[in-house]
Order: C-alpha cells, then structure tokens, then sequence
C-alpha cells in the first residue's frame, strides 16, 4: 500500500491524533522511519536541515510527527501493539517514564558510535534515552520595561496583575513552577523542595491573578517583547535567546534560587520497524557537526564535546557540560516526579482554569 498523509492520519486516528506528518517524495520502495520531533524551533530546524541530508544518504523517507513530552509518549502508547515509531523524541523527565511501560529500548552503542562522544550525564536511565539539546530554564522578561528578577517571589506582587504569562501543563517546564512554589513556601533549595511539590499548592494559587494566558506556543514567548506581557515562564532559553541574539528585547532572568536544566532528548522505540535506520538518525543528530549546527542556530548547548564556539554563541551556551554545574543548573529527580506527574497537572490545570 503506497503510504499517504492521509492513510497515516486515518490508520492513527482510532488512537491518537497526531499532530503533523510530513513526507518527501522518494521512491515508493525506499525504506519509511517514523520519528517524533518536538513541536518547536529545534523540531522544524531537524526538518528542515537534518531530514533531507539524511534522507539522501539513506535513501530512505522520514515522516514526523510534532510534538511535546506527554504527546509523544502517547502516540508510543497508541502504536505499541503495532509499532510505527523509531525514534521519539522526549525530554529527559519522559524517559523513566517511557522505559517503565516498555514502550522504548536501550540504545545499542555499536550502531551508535557518535554516543561515545557524549557527555555521560545526558545519557539517562542506562543507555535507554540521550540529550542532545541542553537550555537553561527560568523565567524571561523585557528588560525594557522589567529589571531581572531577584526572587521568583517578585512574580507574585500585585503589580504584576494579569501581566505574567504562564507555561502549559502540557509542557514539562510546569512542573518546574510546582518546585519553585514549594521552594518559596518551604524556604528550602530546590534539590529538597521538589519532595515537597503539595506543600506548594495554596502559594501557586496566589499567582492566578497576574496570569494574562496559559501558554503553549513558543511563539507566545513574543508578547512579552510585545509589551503585551511584562514576565512569561518558567521557559527554556532556546525559546528566548535566538530573539535576544536578533536584538529583540526579549531575555533569560535567573532569579537567587537558582533555575533548571532543560535536556531535549532522543530514545529508540522498542520492537522499532526500523531499529537499525533509527539508530543511525540518532547517530546524525549526535554528530559534532550537526550538534554545532542545532546549537548555533537554537543557542542550546550540545551534549557531545569537543565542539568549539564563538564567543558570540557561547556566551548563551551551557557548555561544556562543567559550565551547566558552574552556572547551578538544577535537573530534578524525575524518577520521584514521573509517578506524581498526572496528578499534579490536573491540580494544575484546577488551580488555574477553575
């Protein structure tokens, strides 16, 4: 059966919608790998620099779907009894996840040779998930109109009525507001005040007044530079800095407490149709010089080394992998969180919709 658009959509609509695949035209024997990329930036610059080189080399056709963590996740879940997926694409907190429920294997190092090139604390759960784009992540401002942030305690001021634009649940950055709130509440470090996420609840409450929208599009980080919004996060800074570096007035503000690491990472589908080609996609997209690539054009940090820079990106850059612990970049045990996520969205999406 020759493979369309809207054979795919039909085939996956019984069990999840997905969101977008697109395909090329090659010939109708070439082998098909199906991979999740993120619906972002990063997601359409793979599509549009990674995709066709590799589809060339491997005479192969590469359909995508876009989306997030949870999404992605989904759609693994909606074609395990018949796997059409490769490669997916998660960030770091999906991974546990991920590998709980069978749903992705352990990458195999020998057909990924570019793994030995990686940092080792981007490579998660065992081998079984790889980070290949690290931001930093905080709160953004314009910092025309708003000086950076000392505390995140200044987000909940009054002043700042219906001027704060908020990340979707949907997004893993959500659960970092959960540990800031608790970290306020609790007056402890971010490593201990994610243990204490429910001690946090009735403090995030308070913020809903100076929430203008819950976002979900990077694009939406725009408003802020748009005077239409005076503060948005907690946000990674790929979304942010390629508007800073193009002269937007649009930046990262790293509040006392500290912020977090934002790992966008890659994961081989288990019982995948085509283990051996998604191998070596993961394998393209760890190659030092499509890292340097993504990152120069993202302004997030690769986690293979040995990439040099110019001062000009690196400055924006949490690299090499010490500069991420220098600059005290907090990654949560996201095997304690993935359990209590679920649980702790839909109390979310209560504290801000009710």
């Amino acid at each position: 059966m020759r493979l369309t658009r809207r054979t795919l959509i039909k085939a996956g609509a019984s069990a999840v919608a997905f969101p977008t695949i697109i395909s090329r035209a090659w010939s109708q024997d070439a082998r098909q790998l199906h991979v999740g990329v993120y619906n972002s930036a990063l997601g359409k610059l793979i599509q549009k620099e990674v995709i066709p080189k590799f589809e060339a080399e491997f005479k192969c056709r590469v359909f995508t779907i876009e989306g997030a963590t949870l999404s992605n996740i989904a759609a693994l879940r909606a074609t395990r009894d018949t796997p059409r997926f490769s490669v997916m694409m998660m960030d770091d907190v999906g991974i546990p996840q991920a590998k709980q429920e069978g749903l992705i294997g352990k990458l195999d190092a020998d057909k990924i040779p570019n793994l030995a090139k990686v940092y080792p604390r981007y490579i998660f759960e065992d081998g079984y998930g790889v980070g290949f784009s690290i931001s930093s992540a905080a709160m953004f401002i314009n910092p025309q109109v708003t000086k950076p942030l000392k505390s995140y305690e200044e987000i909940f001021d009054a002043k700042y009525r219906k001027q704060i634009l908020l990340n979707t649940p949907k997004n893993t950055q959500s659960v970092l507001m959960l540990i800031v709130a608790a970290s306020l509440v609790t007056g402890k470090p971010f490593k201990e005040a994610q243990y204490l996420v429910d001690q946090g609840w009735d403090k995030l409450a308070t913020l809903k007044p100076n929430v203008l929208t819950i976002y979900d599009s990077e694009a939406q980080v725009l408003q802020v530079a748009q005077g239409q919004a005076m503060i948005g996060g907690i946000e990674y800074s790929k979304a942010i800095y390629p508007h800073t570096a193009k002269g937007l007035p649009l930046d990262m503000t790293f509040p006392k407490e500290g912020a977090f690491t934002g790992i966008n990472s890659m994961t081989i589908v288990k019982n995948a149709p085509e283990p051996e080609l998604g191998a070596a996609f993961i394998n393209r997209i760890l190659d030092p010089a499509v890292a340097k690539m993504l990152s120069e054009q993202t302004l997030s940090a690769p986690s293979v080394g040995g990439i040099d820079f110019k001062p000009e990106t690196a400055k924006y850059l949490a690299y090499p992998d010490t500069k991420a612990t220098d600059l005290g970049l907090f990654t949560p045990d996201w095997n304690f969180i993935v359990p209590r996520r679920g649980p702790w969205l839909e109390k979310y999406n209560e504290v801000f919709t009710s």
